[in-house]
């Protein structure tokens, strides 16, 4: 793996402990605003792995990208997950990105933010491995 696939899979890892940490602490908001990040960061370490260049931040825009580069057929694609994820990216961090407040993002919405990015992050593992990678360290 390039060393800059590299960091970035090591960030997106990093970034998903974290994010249980936070759900143990009940700070449910941070959580999930890094359950986007590690899946931000897990697509575009995928994507640099293979010499891609992605930019931005939206996880679906970044997903279709990945669809484009490992997949013929992007029907099993976590679409839906990754259209959830990327609500995280503002709201959590902004008053006035959103109209609820902090605590309005509860344990059952992190534990779901959770289970989405681990969805995200072993279907790109599968794919990743399945072109003749390897995305352990």
């Amino acid at each position: 793996m390039d060393d800059l696939a590299e960091r970035w899979s090591h960030q997106a890892a990093d970034d998903l402990e974290t994010a249980k940490a936070l759900y143990g602490l009940a700070r449910y908001g941070p959580c999930a605003f890094f359950c986007q990040q590690a899946a931000e960061k897990a697509l575009k370490a995928a994507l640099y792995k293979v010499s891609e260049r992605p930019w931005g931040h939206s996880i679906p825009s970044l997903l279709d990208q990945y669809c484009v580069v490992f997949l013929a057929d992007s029907s099993q694609a976590p679409h839906a997950e990754a259209l959830a994820l990327d609500e995280h990216y503002m709201r959590p961090r902004y008053p006035d990105a959103r109209t609820e407040v902090e605590s309005d993002y509860d344990q059952e919405a992190a534990l779901e933010a959770l289970n989405q990015v681990q969805v995200l992050m072993a279907f790109l593992k599968g794919n990743v491995s399945d072109a003749g990678e390897n995305t352990d360290d």
